[in-house]
C-alpha cells in the first residue's frame, strides 16, 4: 500500500520506483527507471539502440508545505538511431530536457502564485524570483479560457493601467459579471484602443461597455461597436468633484498640518449624514467663510443623491436639472464640471438603465 501510494504521489507514467532515500530532515529523493527499454528516433520513428548511459539526474518534483522536497533520480539515455544514424538525449515525460526541477513542480510553483504576491512564494520554495517570474509569465497564459469556449460576454468594464506609470500604459477589457479579464493589450491612445477592440476575441461585441472619461473614449468604442452602449464609470465621474474639491481645500485658510489635511478630506469628501453632529458643525462654518467651495460642495451633495435614486427617469430628469442649475454657477470649478459632464451627458444617463 505504501509503495502504491508513493507511485500515485510522483505521478511520472513513463517511470517505475527502484529505490529511495532521505537526503536529510526535509529532502527525500526516489530513484527512478523507464518502464520501456524501446525508443523510437524522433526524426524518422524508426528503431534506436543504447548509444551511452552517461549518468542520472536529480530534480525537484514535489514540495510538502512545512515539511520540504522530493526529487526523483531519472537517468540519461543517449540514443542511436539504427536508421538515419541520429543520436539524441530521450526526453521523458513529465522531465525537461534541461533544469533541476520537473514539469510538476514548476506548475505547483505559477499555481502557489494565484491570489499572492510573486515575491513570497520563492521564500517559501527556496527558488529565485526571477526564475518564478520567468515561469509565472510562461505557463500561466496555458491556464487561461478559450474564447471559442465561452459566451460572449455582454458586459465589458474598459480601463487602463499604468506598466510604467508616467511612461507606459495597458488596456485591459473585463467581464464585469464574472470579472476575468479576457484581454490586455499595451498603449492608451485611440489608434491603440482602436486596434485593441478589433482584436476583440469574440465574434460579438458586447452590448453595454463601462469605461472612464477619457477624451474620445466613447467615440472611439462607438467606431468599432455602433451597437454598444456605452456607460460612464461612476467613480471617475466623481472624481471630477473630488479633485476639484482638493484644489480649493488647498488653497483655503483651513491649511494646516498633514493630520489637519486628512481631517479636512473627510469633512468634504464624506457626505454630510455620515459626519458626527461636530464635524457637522465645523464644516458648516468653513464652507459659510468661503463662497466658492461652498458652491462646489453642495454640488457634489446634489450630484449624489442624483445618483442614488434608483427610477431610471427620475435619475435622468435630476441630472438634466443639475445642468440647467449649475452650468452657469457663480464657482469656475463647478461651471468646469457641468461643460465636462455635458460632453459626456448621454453615457451618464445609460447609468441609469444599466446601474454598472
Amino acid at each position: 500500500m505504501c509503495n502504491d501510494f508513493t507511485i500515485e504521489f510522483i505521478g511520472l507514467s513513463s517511470f517505475t520506483i527502484t529505490d529511495w532515500w532521505k537526503e536529510s530532515e526535509s529532502h527525500w529523493v526516489v530513484q527512478l527507471d523507464p518502464t520501456t527499454h524501446q525508443v523510437d528516433c524522433p526524426i524518422c520513428f524508426k528503431r534506436s539502440s543504447n548509444h551511452a548511459r552517461p549518468g542520472r539526474r536529480i530534480l525537484r518534483h514535489r514540495h510538502i508545505l512545512g515539511w520540504g522536497d522530493v526529487s526523483v533520480c531519472v537517468p540519461i539515455w543517449r540514443q542511436r538511431c539504427d536508421h538515419c544514424a541520429l543520436t539524441f538525449t530521450v526526453e521523458w515525460d513529465g522531465i525537461p530536457i534541461r533544469g533541476s526541477v520537473t514539469d510538476s513542480f514548476r506548475q505547483l510553483a505559477v499555481k502557489q502564485c494565484h491570489g499572492r504576491d510573486l515575491q513570497s512564494v520563492p521564500r517559501e520554495l527556496n527558488i529565485r524570483y526571477s526564475t518564478l517570474e520567468r515561469w509565472y509569465y510562461t505557463d500561466a497564459p496555458r491556464g487561461l479560457p478559450d474564447p471559442a469556449y465561452h459566451a460572449p460576454p455582454d458586459v465589458l468594464c474598459m480601463d487602463e493601467f499604468a506598466l510604467r506609470k508616467g511612461h507606459r500604459y495597458g488596456l485591459n477589457l473585463m467581464d464585469a459579471r464574472s470579472g476575468h479579464v479576457w484581454q490586455v493589450t499595451s498603449g492608451r491612445s485611440r489608434s491603440q484602443v482602436r486596434a485593441a477592440l478589433q482584436a476583440w476575441p469574440f465574434v460579438s461585441p458586447p452590448q453595454v461597455i463601462v469605461t472612464d472619461l477619457a477624451p474620445g473614449m466613447a467615440d472611439t468604442v462607438r467606431s468599432i461597436w455602433p451597437e454598444t452602449t456605452v456607460v460612464a464609470d461612476k467613480f471617475h465621474v466623481f472624481q471630477l468633484f473630488g479633485k476639484s474639491l482638493e484644489q480649493k481645500r488647498k488653497l483655503s485658510t483651513f491649511r494646516g498640518t498633514q493630520h489637519r489635511g486628512r481631517h479636512e478630506q473627510r469633512l468634504l469628501h464624506k457626505p454630510m449624514e455620515q459626519l458626527q453632529e461636530t464635524e457637522q458643525d465645523e464644516l458648516k462654518a468653513w464652507l459659510a467663510s468661503d463662497p466658492g467651495l461652498k458652491e462646489l460642495h453642495t454640488a457634489l451633495q446634489e450630484f449624489r443623491a442624483i445618483y442614488a435614486d434608483e427610477n431610471p427617469e427620475r435619475g435622468v430628469r435630476a441630472f438634466e436639472r443639475w445642468l440647467r442649475n449649475y452650468l452657469y454657477s457663480t464657482s469656475a470649478a463647478v461651471r468646469r464640471i457641468a461643460k465636462t459632464l455635458i460632453q459626456w451627458q448621454d453615457e451618464i444617463k445609460a447609468y441609469f438603465t444599466y446601474p454598472l
